[in-house]
């Protein structure tokens, strides 16, 4: 793959998912109190592989968009001109013709140093944040305990049992965090900060806790993670990992409050309240789920709580629809198709045998009867 069509796919796949997040954002705004904030969570994932799933059909929107600017002073200028990149006859830097030597010369586009600049950018961010985590998990694990309070364990047995969930999640406690956390991806674990906690709190924990895992919300947040890292130059890949996050918790707390009575919600409220209360001695959790992520969402989540309660159950056909319209938009957006994508015209290049065999066989002229 040339850089002009790199270039141009990576682009045009940060603004087919930029169009299709703002669609998404108007979407769960007018049915806000229609679905709740898990359907629009995974509604949400189809935004997010908009931005690195490079399918598109042969006529798309943002396809024509691009097409439209081929042939700009500033496409150009990244790309070169439209004869450098689709040449009909290479003749070579020197070609002589009778006394006459034509020294050719080659148009540098900057698009090859733009893919050098974006390829280690994104390769320096992604090594960090894998630092940043691998960092955060040798924190954590400096000062660790395991948790071997037989009714602790059995609280989490229960919440295991009755979300069907055969794996072993091993509970550790320690000093250096606040919030309750799920840590680990091939192996998990939950970690309990290292005070007093009340079997009601408990039991809310381990149930958020356990949902996120259910879930696979750590892998959803590492693809965010990739997305940040191959998009760093859209400045609203930023904001889209911001309310990815909001939305990870709000549907956590419904699922986890999916069959809670109305004393274990209360309860369940409370818990965030508490341990929202408690600074963080470490700020920097990439890709990590917690209890809570920002003391000033915790009022909004216990109001999506209880506006979860008051939504009803929406029809089969309009989840159908909700989710095949959206998947059929980010289709249509598409991504780039340049000129040398279209079919090929019969400007071909004329290659030095072509020109020998059509003089050989072929008059200049008609012949003269």
């Amino acid at each position: 793959m040339t850089a002009e069509k790199l270039l141009n796919l990576l682009l045009s796949l940060s603004i087919s998912g930029s169009v299709l997040f703002g669609i998404w954002m108007i979407t769960r705004l007018l049915l806000k109190k229609k679905f709740s904030r898990r359907f629009h969570y995974y509604l949400l994932l189809i935004v997010l592989l908009r931005f690195v799933v490079p399918i598109s059909p042969n006529q798309s929107l943002v396809g024509i968009l691009f097409s439209s600017i081929e042939s700009s002073s500033i496409y150009e200028m990244i790309h070169g001109s439209k004869a450098t990149r689709n040449p009909s006859v290479i003749i070579g830097d020197n070609v002589v013709f009778t006394d006459n030597v034509i020294i050719g010369r080659k148009q540098q586009p900057v698009a090859s140093y733009i893919l050098y600049i974006w390829l280690a950018v994104s390769c320096s961010l992604m090594v960090q944040k894998i630092t940043k985590y691998q960092s955060f998990t040798k924190y954590i694990k400096s000062d660790w305990q395991p948790v071997d309070d037989p009714e602790i364990i059995d609280i989490l047995s229960e919440i295991c049992e009755k979300k069907e969930i055969t794996a072993p999640i091993d509970i550790y406690t320690t000093s250096l965090i606040s919030s309750p956390l799920l840590l680990g991806i091939t192996k998990n674990y939950i970690i309990l900060p290292h005070e007093y906690l009340t079997k009601k709190q408990l039991h809310g924990i381990f149930s958020h806790e356990v949902t996120h895992y259910q879930n696979k919300d750590i892998f959803y947040k590492w693809l965010m993670q990739i997305i940040v890292c191959l998009h760093w130059f859209n400045p609203l890949i930023y904001f889209i990992e911001k309310v990815m996050n909001q939305e990870c918790e709000y549907a956590c707390d419904e699922a986890t409050t999916r069959y809670f009575t109305k004393e274990e919600r209360y309860d369940y409220g409370q818990t965030l309240i508490e341990m929202a209360s408690s600074p963080s001695q470490y700020s920097e959790k990439v890709a990590s789920v917690t209890l809570y992520e920002n003391n000033k969402e915790i009022k909004k989540r216990l109001e999506a709580i209880l506006l979860y309660q008051k939504i009803k159950k929406p029809k089969r056909f309009t989840t159908l629809l909700s989710v095949t319209g959206m998947i059929v938009t980010a289709f249509i957006l598409g991504t780039a198709t340049t000129a040398s994508d279209v079919a090929p015209t019969d400007n071909s290049p004329v290659t030095d045998s072509e020109t020998k065999d059509s003089s050989d066989t072929k008059p200049l002229g008609r012949p003269i009867s």
